[in-house]
């Protein structure tokens, strides 16, 4: 017996020990306690038998972790529920009737603090005693206090984003409690069109980023930070020019064939986009599908980005300081041959041009001056994109912002300066940024919010352009001009320049210092307040007036000066002075623009929102009107005697057609309503309109109704999938189609216009009269574009955030787009009728997908988050000759594609010419072109088909990784394009005209040419190769309408990387400063592309460009 009873005395202590060592940890948010039980089992290996009836319909949301008893008890507290446990089988059962433990335990008060997981003070929390009525709420430090609370009470803390605690008080009088955010995001509010939802509720298709996530890219222009950032969102940065470094936007892809750019809107108006400070945005959302935009209407069926700036919240007053100083440099830009290597392979390309060598552009004494040093003066080797770009270029980002409010006000003031440096001389940008929100509450039912925002930006660039290389004289055509075997100063420093065969001389240094200057000042200010009164005797029903006042200023400088050259030509091999090639006649000149611009727009609006049991309802009624005023002046003169004071009124002689004036005023006004219902939070239906009119079309056509209807499920919350699939937190379903429009047309195509002619040619009496001529044939039925939109997607949350999964398909056709057809109407009718009609067709589908990971590790927290969007679009209907062959038809094939002779490699003798389909003159080496009609020649009118598709791209995605540890974080984020290509020659579209360029042809325009183009060259020592035959003379072949040089533009960056280390708490309070951050950040780090030497983003057919920068960030964030 004895025996047996140290037995049983060891088994009970073991059993004991082994229940007491378990470790458990529960994370849940409004969950079932058989999903509770399940985890548990899982983590522990124990069983638990209940009765259905006393656990069913029992929600938790607990966040806690320690000992299984504790863990259970925790779970148990106020769910009228005990347990046992013997061995591995947990026993739950009814609490037995007992008198409430406060009975025997005595009143304590009780002080604490509620933190996040950072230890960041969250103010506003609510703390409350678990079956009673008492509570109370944190402060601005997160601080709160009790008093009289029962030792053995339990304390339920909540707040907006964060999972809920339960925390039993066993007496303790001083807790710290640290608050989880809620992984699920259920509770994430996003922004829509004029007003929020909770993330739960929405049922459109809907893409948010926070300003904080923005962040973590060192770049001030709003729009290239969102690149790859959010599905849906298409862009392209073509240029790195300090105040044009932005990314054009497109939603969904092309939507026609007309402007497919997205509506802006910013605080709820609609305004400017790319001098909006970073530092001031809270959020971006971009709105996609009908049931998301339909309340923007006619404005609508190009996307919505909606832009949200800070405001004020319950908090101490807060002062934030962000510094940061980059560095930038080009990311990627060809090399050009240097004078030696210029010499060598001009010869060679003469040579294969049959020059005799007597005869051909350098002698072996010249070439051997050009590369061992000249003593008479004339050559030398010269990098003239090495003394254009500089090697970094500076750029300084300072903000300084107060935050801070109670519950009766709140307010955020931010001040910001973004200087930047470019990476040519004399190119900059500064901008300015003042914004002030407040919000106030005047009483139980009246609040009010001010929002103000000030606006200077000045970009500077030399009198001649330092942009895309297509202007006349632009800096970078010079350089690609300018022969590198010459010096860019003679002994007595006067610029030299280089003189081609019909386009003049050139000297990029001297443009670039010389020419003069070109600055545009853009001011604006932006104001909008809005009265919210909430209606006593009717609970949930207010009334709001939203009003913005908008002004803009520009104006736009540009003086150029003229400068002598030492103008060196190969022919005479001699050096004359000349002026430079923009100012032959040497006469200064000055021509200014001013555009002034003001907007008003008013929204009154009622909202009505109530819950009853388990239905939700919400409602929207809004009237907007917008009214636009503009008013613009030009001017010019020319022929400065002193150049020291650049003013019009110096000059000596008036520029005629500079000398203009004009204004304009356009208005609109539109009815949104919107109509939400939610039956116990999962079967959601929304239906949104919006009745627009607009002066730009006739009356009969001027109103129109845009409406959308959207559902959802969330199928997570019916029980049956809860006990079938207890790891998927939320799962919704959702489904919307609508019509939205496009009123981005010219104005009153409706009306007939005349013009009056410059001379005398109708007698009229006896006396000669100028006529008034037509210039527009009314079309009194042309009416708006109309786009259907119909969208099917779905969200999910597992694992408690473990997987994160958001998808959507589209698919949308835009009809009634307005399209030219003067070339399509018989000359006898002599122009009498409208020049545009309601005839074209575009459609497109695509799908996104989101992919989330959250997880924490120890102390040691981490995410991943992955984007990919795909949008294809079609032309179904689009003006074109009915005699054309198919393969050149645009009908079928998606916008933006490009068109030429298909290239099918390289001629390798002369007997494949002879028996060849040919252009025109060919020789071996140059671009073989297939014959698509068989003919045995090729033409444009038969054999010119698709040979590329648009530089805007079908595919973008993304994938951002960050983490936190002891104080250190970090965060890289890839961006790349698919889909896209980018033609080296071919149609120039701002001239019209198809040719070769720098990149495609060696010496093109008698200029330089990149290393890869002589190098890699066919000749007959090197005839399996990349490039077309080496000329000196451009080849008649066709091979620059060809696909031969399209490329493709897919490529992946490191768009952005950053490393930071936040100062403990005990250091810096010591310095009596709440956060420290010290952080070093890059963007554009690296690319990996197909397209040799070049930036995939360039912009296609040019003749240089400014390239895409690269950046290298040290910053500092210090909060008081």
């Amino acid at each position: 017996m004895k025996i047996t009873g140290v037995l049983l005395f060891a088994f009970c202590i073991q059993v004991s020990a082994s229940v007491y060592s378990q470790q458990a940890s529960i994370n849940v948010s409004n969950s079932s306690l058989e999903n509770v039980f399940v985890q548990l089992r899982k983590q522990t290996g124990y069983r638990f038998l209940y009765k259905n009836e006393n656990v069913s319909n029992k929600k938790v949301s607990i966040s806690t972790s320690g000992e299984l008893a504790d863990v259970l008890r925790t779970l148990f507290a106020g769910q009228g529920l005990s347990f046992i446990i013997q061995e591995k089988t947990i026993l739950v059962k009814k609490a037995e009737t007992a008198l409430p433990p406060e009975l025997f335990s005595a009143d304590i008060p009780v002080k604490g603090k509620v933190t996040d997981e950072k230890g960041e003070p969250l103010p506003g929390a609510s703390v409350r005693v678990k079956g009673t009525s008492s509570g109370a709420t944190t402060d601005a430090n997160g601080v709160f206090r009790l008093a009289g609370v029962p030792e053995s009470s339990i304390l339920v803390i909540t707040y907006t984003g964060f999972i809920q605690q339960e925390i039993p008080l066993k007496g303790r009088e001083d807790l710290t409690v640290i608050l989880k955010e809620n992984a699920t995001e259920l509770n994430q509010v996003v922004v829509v069109g004029y007003g929020t939802q909770r993330k739960a509720s929405v049922t459109g298709s809907v893409a948010q980023i926070s300003g904080k996530e923005l962040g973590t890219a060192p770049t001030s222009n709003l729009s290239s930070m969102l690149q790859g950032r959010l599905p849906g969102l298409v862009t392209r940065q073509t240029s790195g020019q300090p105040g044009s470094d932005g990314a054009s936007l497109l939603v969904r892809g092309i939507s026609t064939t007309a402007n497919s750019s997205p509506l802006i809107i910013v605080d709820g108006f609609e305004r400017d986009f790319p001098s909006i400070n970073p530092e001031e945005v809270e959020s971006v959302t971009v709105l996609k599908d009908a049931s998301a935009i339909a309340v923007y209407g006619v404005r609508g069926a190009n996307g919505v980005v909606l832009v949200t700036t800070k405001r004020g919240s319950v908090q101490k007053n807060t002062i934030n300081v962000n510094s940061a100083l980059s560095l930038s440099s080009n990311t990627n830009f060809p090399a050009f041959l240097d004078g030696p290597g210029y010499a060598y392979w001009y010869n060679k390309a003469q040579e294969m041009d049959g020059i005799a060598e007597s005869a051909r552009r350098f002698t072996t004494d010249e070439i051997s001056r050009i590369g061992n040093g000249d003593q008479q003066g004339v050559f030398a080797n010269t990098d003239w994109f090495g003394m254009l770009f500089k090697d970094y270029a500076p750029v300084y980002t300072n903000n300084l912002s107060l935050s801070g409010g109670t519950d009766k006000y709140k307010f955020f003031i931010s001040l910001g300066a973004y200087n930047q440096e470019g990476i040519i001389d004399r190119t900059s940008y500064d901008r300015y940024n003042v914004r002030a929100n407040l919000d106030a509450d005047i009483n139980k039912n009246l609040s009010a919010s001010v929002s103000l925002a000030l606006i200077d930006g000045k970009a500077k660039e030399p009198g001649l352009s330092a942009g895309i290389g297509n202007d006349y004289a632009s800096i970078f055509s010079q350089a690609m001009m300018s022969y590198p075997y010459l010096s860019p100063y003679n002994a007595s420093g006067m610029p030299v320049g280089s003189l081609n065969a019909g386009n003049g001389n050139q000297n990029p240094i001297a443009a670039r210092d010389l020419s003069g200057e070109n600055n545009t000042r853009n001011s604006r200010f932006q104001g909008n307040v809005a009265l919210t009164y909430k209606v006593p005797a009717v609970k949930g029903l207010s009334l709001k007036m939203n009003a913005a006042y908008d002004k803009g200023y520009s104006m736009r400088k540009a003086f150029l000066l003229p400068y002598l050259l030492s103008v060196y030509n190969n022919s005479t091999r001699n050096f004359t002075e000349a002026y430079a090639r923009h100012a032959q006649s040497g006469d200064a000149q000055v021509n200014q623009w001013f555009t002034n611009s003001w907007r008003t727009t008013l929204q009154p609006s009622v909202t009505y929102d109530r819950v009853f049991d388990k239905h939700a309802i919400g409602a929207l009624f809004l009237y907007e009107y917008m009214r636009n005023d503009d008013e613009s002046l030009s001017g010019g003169r020319r022929g400065y005697p002193i150049t020291d004071i650049m003013d019009l009124n110096f000059g000596e002689e008036v520029i005629d057609n500079l000398v203009k004036g004009g204004h304009g005023m356009y208005r609109r006004a539109g009815y949104v309503t919107r109509f939400n219902y939610s039956y116990a939070n999962k079967y959601l239906l929304e239906f949104s309109g919006r009745y627009d009119g607009t002066p730009k079309l006739p009356e009969e056509t001027r109103w129109g109704f845009f409406p959308a209807v959207s559902a959802g499920w969330r199928i997570s919350e019916e029980g049956f999938f809860k006990n079938a699939l207890p790891f998927v937190n939320d799962l919704k379903i959702r489904a919307s189609a609508g019509i939205l429009g496009n009123d981005r047309i010219p104005d009153y195509q409706y009306l007939r216009t005349v013009s009056l002619g410059t001379s005398p040619v109708v007698l009229i009496g006896d006396k000669l009269s100028r006529p008034l001529n037509v210039t527009q044939f009314p079309n009194l039925g042309i009416k708006w574009e109309t786009t259907r939109v119909y969208n099917i997607g779905l969200e999910s949350s597992m694992w408690n955030g473990l997987l994160g999964i958001e998808a959507d398909g589209f698919y949308k056709v835009t009809k009634d787009i307005l399209q030219g057809q003067s070339g399509e109407m018989p000359a006898s009718l002599g122009q009498y009728y409208a020049s545009t009609v309601n005839s074209g067709m575009v459609d497109g589908r695509g799908v996104e997908l989101i992919l989330k990971h959250n997880n924490r590790i120890g102390q040691f927290d981490y995410f991943f988050k992955g984007n990919f969007s795909w949008a294809k679009n079609k032309i179904i209907k689009v003006t074109e000759n009915a005699n054309v062959p198919d393969y050149m038809r645009r009908t079928g094939k998606p916008a933006g594609v490009k068109f030429g002779f298909l290239a099918d490699g390289l001629f390798q003798s002369q007997e494949e010419i002879d028996n060849a389909a040919l252009f025109g003159p060919t020789r071996v080496g140059e671009v073989r072109l297939k014959d698509l009609n068989g003919d045995g020649k090729i033409t444009f009118d038969q054999d010119w088909t698709v040979i590329g598709r648009s530089d805007m791209p079908e595919m973008m995605f993304g994938l951002n990784a960050g983490g936190n540890f002891h104080g250190f974080d970090f965060n890289l984020f890839f961006q790349g394009a698919a889909r896209n290509d980018v033609a080296l020659s071919g149609l120039y579209s701002d001239k019209g005209i198809y040719d070769n360029t720098f990149y495609t042809m060696a010496f093109y325009q008698d200029g330089n040419s990149p290393r890869y183009l002589a190098e890699n060259a066919w000749t007959p020592e090197n005839p399996n190769t990349e490039y077309p035959r080496l000329s000196t003379t451009a080849a008649q072949s066709g091979g620059k309408f060809s696909s031969w040089w399209v490329r493709d533009g897919a490529y992946l960056r490191l768009k952005s990387a950053q490393i930071g280390y936040t100062l403990s708490k005990k250091l810096s309070s010591r310095l009596n400063i709440q956060n420290i951050r010290l952080h070093v950040a890059g963007s554009n780090l690296f690319t990996i592309t197909g397209l040799d030497y070049l930036d995939p983003e360039m912009p296609s057919v040019n003749q240089g460009y400014y390239p895409q920068q690269k950046l290298y960030e040290f910053g500092i964030n210090v909060t008081l």
